[in-house]
């Protein structure tokens, strides 16, 4: 059974370093020629959330995935990714999907040891460094790598990928996370309960309305794709 990692805030200097490889906020650490992303609902630069480096006993061992959303318009119809229409577990998922899906967010991986810090990114939230600790009991609900996913509800792990290619548990984001930003960064944009997109009145950011959140990936190094399922 693949090794399970907990991911925990260090609670010591929270100065971001060209080191850093699993962090929250701050300034992404991906290639030179990766572009930072754009929304395709509002044309705005998406904002940088958090990134991790998988170690060495997951299946995409010596590579990061950096994840982007956008915080500057919010649609009812866009507020989580879309999700599959056909029934879970075991599903398949369409060629293109895990492409097309990506309108206000985006999943970038990357070969970790090809990570910059991206100064050309404007920070919005702030930086804090995770510490990887293995643990061997995967029933322990925490913000995780590997393993097997602790469901919310009932088991909705995605089979394959265009019915070829298997897919597998990258890492789970607990329910109401909340990503505190840094003091110049404009709220988030949020549907209020009048059903109109306006300003947070919070200090912090949430990704996907703070839904509990699981990364699966496709078992193929030469073309990595992610499906992110939410549950609430």
């Amino acid at each position: 059974m693949e090794s399970s990692y907990i991911l925990k805030v260090d609670p010591s200097n929270q100065q971001q370093n060209e080191s850093d490889r699993s962090f929250i906020g701050g300034y992404p650490s991906i290639p030179a020629s990766m572009e930072i992303p754009v929304c395709q609902l509002c044309g705005a630069k998406q904002t940088f959330f958090f990134q991790a480096a998988f170690p060495e006993s997951h299946i995409w061992h010596d590579l990061s995935m950096a994840v982007f959303a956008c915080t500057s318009c919010a649609h009812e119809e866009y507020l989580i990714p879309e999700m599959l229409q056909d029934t879970l577990p075991g599903v398949d998922i369409p060629q293109g999907f895990l492409a097309s899906y990506q309108r206000n967010f985006k999943i970038n991986i990357f070969k970790t040891k090809e990570g910059i810090m991206r100064k050309d990114y404007q920070e919005k939230v702030q930086f804090k460094r995770w510490n990887l600790t293995p643990v061997s009991e995967n029933a322990i609900s925490e913000n995780k790598i590997g393993g097997q996913p602790n469901w919310l509800l009932e088991d909705e792990s995605p089979a394959s990928y265009d019915s070829t290619v298997p897919m597998f548990f990258l890492m789970q984001l607990m329910e109401d996370f909340k990503f505190d930003i840094v003091p110049d960064a404009p709220p988030q944009i949020v549907i209020s309960l009048r059903g109109k997109p306006e300003p947070s009145k919070h200090r912090y950011y949430e990704l996907f309305i703070a839904n509990q959140l699981y990364f699966f990936g496709t078992n193929d190094r030469s073309e990595p794709l992610v499906y992110i399922l939410t549950q609430v």
